[in-house]
């Protein structure tokens, strides 16, 4: 049950007396009180159904909260946070076993919890700070000239709009007749079809006199499908629809002939080749173009793990360089709520450190334009472009939000086909490469490891020079980020919103791609084959009715 605005305010005002106690009190002898406090907690309900071939698989509701508090001792030109807090976020950690609170409204439990969290902050923030303070005898503090933190004036943004109902009952038919298709449909063995609801409230608090509360409903139809051709081929499909507003998923109708048109591509990637391995160009659809952009370059931007000694600091230092062609560009800004009509996940007005959120522009007519940023100083004249995100008691780093990729002289899906078939006829290769697809991405960053990203292929095709497209499968996109956006040659006019979660050391936050198709001159694809499957030893349930009823 959603906190009442009444009870919403008790608790922003119990937390605010608290945050003020604790600067005020907690102190350990030898060690310096807190310098600032605040605390960022939400109050989670979700609500969970899933149905499997026609049947209620689990239909359950559950709230609880999580708490990250922010102790920082020293000052705000120093204080103990470092490598931009990206280890701030361990399990192990003695806090992490108090950052979840009670749930009722009775605030005695509540800011018992908190107490004991901050307790326990507190202790290893001052430890933190010690350590920091040792190393700088052995190692030199790249970052020693930056503010360890940022003054800002307080906020103050206060919304508790209504969150939409859950119909459970409704939602359990629906999720059990959207299964109930994959029943008629020969060769298929998986088919999930999931309804998560989360309905957040956030609280936010510090001893600036910052106070924002507000409400964020994330609504997802997730189908998860699993066929198997007669050779044993195994092909994997998922079907996502993640909105803010219920009224956008697909009527029971549409998501059943969704499930069934994704049915016959699958049976056709089936029957495809295996690729085993590609080096050329390759056209990829609008949301594999967005996961490029996201994974390759969106990651390496993120004004946080400038800070880091252990990140690879790709584009460090790189203000002004030429990076895409001159025609494209690319911004995030969460202050975008809608983009023609589709819900943005990734929107939000005050970012987890209560900065107002603005539009970061990253990368302007092809040169590094900024970084997204956080309170913690990446330079000396410094401002944070409110991207300060977490999920629940991770420090909130900076995080893309609503990423947007923009074209100057685009062009149509035709001529971004011919411009493919053009290159692949210029390098006398048999076939170029459609990505029209892809299902997700993961991308490394660290110093110590292979500065590289990867995607998974859900669709694809090769396109011969006569204009012939055939699937292939078992694909995955693979290489350097530096090298696979400098060699985007071309945009498409049409842009897809892509909705997802995102993870990274500050946890899994909703995030918006928008981006139109992109054409890369050259771009590695590496096989992802697996063994074919044996046959299942005897027929699923209902095959046999079916088989009789054929005949």
């Amino acid at each position: 049950m959603t906190m009442s605005r009444r009870d919403t305010l008790r608790l922003a005002e119990a937390l605010e007396r608290e945050a003020h106690r604790a600067r005020r009190e907690a102190r350990a002898h030898g060690h310096p009180r807190p310098y600032f406090v605040s605390y960022l907690l939400r109050d989670f309900e979700q609500h969970w159904f899933q149905g499997r071939f026609g049947t209620l698989f689990g239909s359950e509701t559950r709230r609880w909260r999580r708490c990250f508090a922010d102790v920082r001792v020293g000052s705000y030109r120093t204080d103990h946070v470092r490598d931009g807090g990206l280890g701030d976020n361990s399990q192990k950690a003695e806090s992490f076993s108090y950052s979840t609170l009670p749930i009722g409204a009775r605030l005695d439990g509540v800011l018992h919890g908190v107490w004991q969290l901050t307790e326990a902050r507190y202790r290893e923030a001052a430890e933190e700070l010690l350590d920091k303070q040792a190393d700088s005898l052995h190692y030199r503090d790249e970052n020693e000239s930056l503010a360890s933190f940022i003054r800002r004036d307080p906020t103050e943004s206060v919304s508790t709009p209504s969150l939409p109902e859950v119909d459970h009952a409704h939602w359990e038919r629906y999720v059990e007749a959207a299964s109930a298709v994959a029943k008629k449909l020969p060769g298929v063995y998986g088919c999930d079809v999931e309804l998560t609801v989360r309905h957040s409230q956030r609280v936010l608090v510090s001893t600036e006199g910052t106070r924002v509360v507000d409400r964020l409903p994330l609504w997802q139809v997730l189908v998860s499908l699993d066929l198997m051709s007669a050779k044993g081929v195994s092909v994997p499909w998922t079907l996502s629809h993640f909105v803010t507003r219920p009224e956008e998923l697909p009527p029971l109708d549409a998501l059943k002939a969704e499930i069934k048109r994704a049915i016959g591509v699958m049976r056709a990637i089936a029957d495809a080749p295996t690729l085993r391995a590609y080096s050329g160009p390759v056209l990829l659809g609008p949301r594999p173009a967005g996961l490029l952009m996201h994974e390759a370059l969106g990651h390496r931007l993120e004004g946080s793990r400038l800070l880091s000694s252990g990140e690879g600091q790709t584009f460090k230092d790189s203000l002004g360089e030429s990076l895409l062609p001159e025609a494209i560009s690319m911004r995030d800004d969460p202050t975008i709520e809608s983009w023609q009509g589709r819900s943005l996940v990734g929107h939000y007005l005050h970012d987890d450190e209560g900065v107002a959120a603005t539009s970061a522009s990253l990368v302007s007519r092809g040169q590094i334009e900024g970084y997204l940023t956080t309170r913690q100083a990446i330079a000396k004249r410094h401002a944070s472009n409110g991207h300060a995100r977490n999920e629940s008691y991770e420090r909130p780093m900076s995080r893309m939000g609503v990423t947007i990729v923009e074209a100057e002289r685009p062009l149509d899906e035709a001529a971004l086909k011919r411009r493919l078939i053009e290159e692949v006829k210029r390098r006398k290769l048999p076939f170029g490469i459609h990505v029209i697809d892809a299902d997700s991405g993961e991308t490394a960053t660290k110093s110590y490891d292979f500065q590289a990203f990867l995607g998974e292929i859900r669709a694809a095709t090769r396109v011969f020079p006569d204009g012939r497209e055939e699937y292939v499968r078992d694909v995955s996109f693979v290489g350097t980020p530096l090298n696979a956006i400098r060699s985007i040659v071309a945009a498409g006019a049409r842009h897809e919103v892509d909705n997802a979660y995102c993870g990274a050391e500050s946890g899994a936050v909703p995030v918006s791609t928008i981006s139109p198709a992109l054409l890369v001159e050259s771009l590695e694809l590496q096989s992802s084959a697996r063994q074919p499957n044996a046959p299942h030893t005897y027929p699923m349930p209902w095959e046999d009715e079916a088989a009789e009823a054929r005949r």
